[in-house]
């Protein structure tokens, strides 16, 4: 549950976004802290910063972020093309290529995936 300081803070940070007085990086790590859902905004604020340099290792956080916010607003080409950049870094990432195969409307195909990757994961820990 989210506090009303919590609230307040993203709200601040929301409006300060949205009226091009910076801050999206932190807006969109107080999304992922607060685990809100605010998908369109991650979608919107998200990509533009992707392709920042300074993010470092963070690149990949928020490549998955957008790639599942994409996903809840029906932006399949934005998914696609988020799960295609972890998929180049991380190989492993199939429960994202499963839940997009959901979203495709392709249910038995993605949910056949993600009980694949479920079960790989079992037999490796």
């Amino acid at each position: 549950m989210v506090s009303k300081s919590e609230e307040a803070e993203l709200n601040r940070l929301e409006s300060q976004v949205e009226n091009g007085g910076g801050g999206a990086w932190e807006y969109l790590t107080q999304i992922r802290k607060l685990k809100v859902r605010r998908s369109d905004n991650v979608v919107q604020f998200g990509l533009p910063i992707l392709s920042d340099p300074k993010l470092g290792d963070d690149e990949w956080t928020l490549y998955e972020q957008v790639a599942v916010a994409a996903m809840d607003c029906q932006c399949l080409d934005v998914a696609k093309d988020c799960v295609k950049a972890l998929q180049k870094k991380f190989p492993r990432v199939k429960e994202l290529v499963g839940c997009r195969h959901c979203c495709l409307k392709l249910r038995d195909c993605g949910m056949r995936q993600i009980k694949l990757t479920l079960a790989s994961w079992r037999t490796i820990h």
